[in-house]
């Protein structure tokens, strides 16, 4: 069958290959105002945007913002002499959200997130987590760790959610949960590839007070690594190489962009310094910070302590009552885990989790009833490791707290296509 063209124009070259001479354009117009003897006529594609003088008197028709125009024409410079301009797609006459400018109010944002992917700076932000997360993988495919497809759903998922909530559905009338976590799939995996890891998707419903943090999702992303036959130290030095690389990298490629938004961001030095859990909580005391006996950090002591610092630090051994049941008790002190998070400096805290695994099947049953939960929840995963799972080591790294850091971000939904933000939905 003889091919035929599509009912529309093609494009050919980009905005940022334009030269000069007669070309036609075919791109967005991100803004279009009056200038001294003319019209500034900002449009914008792919490769960014582009701001061209047009002669007072062009005929540009009923053109407004966001409409998707091309133009024939000649240009010399930044002048741009139209001879016809076609609205491909028209524009509304008001956009409900300023692109130039995208909104803090994180329900216009989540709301209109379709619309600020638009945005010049959102597009900024989204190609250098792009480049993030390819040079994880290169990374970890250099030191010889195999990427698996994550699963989306599972019979059950990880428990440790620090207040959120899993999410629930069904498949062939069996009650399966949306994946919070994909640990208990690596250690499976372990068992057969020794070093892998996921770029896994995770769904939780956060409490809607978490929005005021700056730094909850409730779909997110994980680079979530698992090494058998390692010890925590052994992922701890990975990690910090991997976010060394991934770093260093950027500012070679990307460096224009980075400092664009982070001037004061600078690759860290390894190793990074490592504290305990108890040291932790002395150093919030002392700023008159309180840490519930037995749990997690808070997240405003998270915020403090790592406003104490100017790079990244460790902090081991968390209370065996703040975690889950797949991490491993530390023989030298009862109740305390062999375990990590690793919290990033100037205010933006933690952004990876990990530690020792518990490989031994009666310990994990003993731990799922410890944390008062149903070991009957966790079948497949216990005959799994009734039938035997190798020790192993991980840590799950968050790409949009990550992306938030480098780029210097305010808040985490500026750092996701399509946020799922705490408490708020993109219904009307």
């Amino acid at each position: 069958m003889k091919p035929t063209p599509p009912p529309y124009p093609t494009k050919g070259v980009s905005l940022r290959e334009l030269r000069g001479g007669h070309v036609e354009i075919i791109a967005w117009v991100h803004d279009i105002a009056r200038d001294r003897g003319g019209i500034c006529l900002t449009l914008r594609d792919a490769s960014g945007v582009r701001s061209f003088k047009v002669p007072d008197g062009t005929a540009l028709g009923e053109v407004t913002r966001e409409s998707l125009i091309r133009i024939k024409g000649f240009l010399s410079g930044d002048e741009l002499r139209i001879n016809g301009c076609e609205a491909l797609v028209r524009g509304p006459k008001e956009l409900p959200v300023n692109l130039s400018k995208p909104p803090e109010d994180p329900k216009s944002f989540a709301r209109y997130s379709y619309l600020l992917i638009r945005s010049p700076k959102y597009a900024d932000v989204l190609r250098i987590q792009q480049w993030i997360v390819h040079y994880t993988r290169e990374f970890l495919y250099n030191e010889g760790f195999v990427e698996l497809l994550a699963p989306m759903i599972s019979p059950c998922s990880d428990p440790g959610l620090r207040g959120a909530r899993k999410l629930l559905t069904k498949l062939y009338g069996s009650d399966y949960e949306l994946m919070s976590s994909v640990i208990m799939f690596k250690q499976a995996a372990a068992a057969s590839f020794e070093r892998v890891f996921f770029v896994a998707r995770n769904v939780r419903e956060e409490p809607p007070e978490n929005i005021r943090t700056g730094r909850h999702l409730c779909e997110f992303t994980q680079i979530d690594v698992e090494w058998a036959l390692k010890g925590m130290f052994d992922v701890m030095r990975l990690c910090e190489r991997m976010i060394i690389y991934v770093m260093s990298k950027l500012m070679e490629s990307h460096g224009d962009i980075v400092h664009r938004y982070n001037p004061d961001i600078k690759v860290p030095e390894a190793p990074f310094e490592v504290i305990s859990y108890d040291e932790a909580v002395e150093k919030l005391k002392a700023l008159g910070i309180s840490t519930p006996k037995g749990k997690e950090l808070t997240q405003e002591g998270e915020r403090k302590l790592s406003e104490l610092y100017d790079e990244p630090i460790w902090i081991v051994e968390y209370p065996k009552t703040s975690r889950g049941f797949y991490y491993m008790e530390e023989p030298r002190r009862a109740g305390y885990n062999r375990d990590f998070n690793l919290i990033l400096p100037r205010g933006y805290g933690e952004v990876v989790d990990g530690g020792e695994r518990e490989y031994r099947y009666e310990k994990i049953v003993e731990r799922i009833k410890e944390m008062g939960e149903d070991p009957s929840r966790y079948g497949w995963f216990l005959e799994l490791a009734k039938m035997g799972i190798p020790p192993s080591a991980g840590f799950g790294l968050g790409v949009e707290r990550f992306t938030k850091y480098v780029l210097g971000l305010k808040y985490i939904w500026e750092a996701v296509p399509f946020p799922k933000v705490p408490g708020i939905t993109m219904s009307p």
